[in-house]
C-alpha cells in the first residue's frame, strides 16, 4: 500500500523534511519513499509518497511515529509550520505495471470515480498498449481511501515517464496521431474525472 501527503511549502523545507522523513520510515520498515512537486491540479505542491508492504506494516509505522517516546512530532515541528497540508489519502494497487527506478521519473496522474471496478481493472491492457507505444514505461491503477475519496470507487492512473518532453510527446501521440479517444470512449463514458496533475521526482529512496 502507499500512503501520501500533499502539502504545500518551499523547496528548502520539502529536501529537509524528506531527510528526516527517510530516515524514520527506514527504521520504521517502510519500503521506500518519494517526494514529488507537481504541476496542474495543486499546482507547485509537494507529495510526499511512502509505500509499505501492507496495511500492517503502515499500521506499524504510525505507532511508532505516535508513541510517547519517539519524539517525531517535536522533530518535525518546525517542518511542518512552514507547510501547509492540503490532503491525505492511501493506496492500494489494482492493476499496473510499473517495476523497478529511473533515474528522471515523472508521473502523469488521473484521479478519477468509476462504479465499475472491472471495468477499470480492464482498461489497463487497452491503455498500456497506446501508453507504450507513445513512450510510456508502465502504468499503475491504485484504489484511494482517505481524505476526499473514502469511496470504494474513487482511482489513480498513474504513467510513468523519463522525462517531462517524453510525457508531453505521448500526450500529443495519444490525442491526435492515434485512435485511442475512439477506442476507450466507451470505458471513458463509465468514468468522472476529478483532478489531473503531473508529478516530477525530486527526491526517492528505497529500502527493500
Amino acid at each position: 500500500m502507499i500512503v501520501g501527503w500533499k502539502y504545500k511549502t518551499t523547496f528548502e523545507n520539502a529536501h529537509d523534511s524528506f531527510d528526516k522523513i527517510a530516515k524514520f520510515q527506514k527504521e520504521a520498515g517502510a519500503d521506500w519513499v518519494i517526494t514529488s512537486i507537481t504541476t496542474g491540479g495543486d499546482n507547485g505542491s509537494f507529495i510526499t509518497a511512502v509505500g509499505f508492504e501492507n496495511m500492517q506494516a503502515y499500521g506499524k509505522m504510525d505507532d511508532m511515529w505516535n508513541a510517547p517516546d519517539s519524539k517525531m512530532d517535536e522533530m518535525m515541528a518546525a517542518n511542518l509550520s512552514k507547510s501547509e497540508g492540503i490532503e491525505t489519502y492511501s493506496m492500494n494497487t489494482l492493476v499496473g505495471n510499473i517495476e523497478g527506478d529511473q533515474p528522471n521519473t515523472v508521473f502523469a496522474n488521473w484521479i478519477f470515480e468509476c462504479d465499475d471496478q472491472q471495468a477499470v481493472k480492464d482498461s489497463h491492457e487497452l491503455d498500456w498498449k497506446y501508453y507504450k507505444e507513445g513512450g510510456c514505461s508502465g502504468i499503475d491503477i491504485h484504489q484511494m481511501n482517505g481524505g476526499d475519496y473514502a469511496s470504494n470507487g474513487t482511482y489513480m492512473f498513474v504513467a510513468r515517464f523519463n522525462s517531462m518532453e517524453q510525457l508531453g510527446s505521448c500526450m500529443d501521440h495519444m490525442w491526435s496521431k492515434s485512435d485511442y479517444m475512439k477506442s476507450s470512449a466507451d470505458y471513458h463514458s463509465k468514468i468522472k474525472i476529478i483532478k489531473n496533475f503531473n508529478a516530477r521526482v525530486l527526491r526517492s529512496e528505497r529500502f527493500k
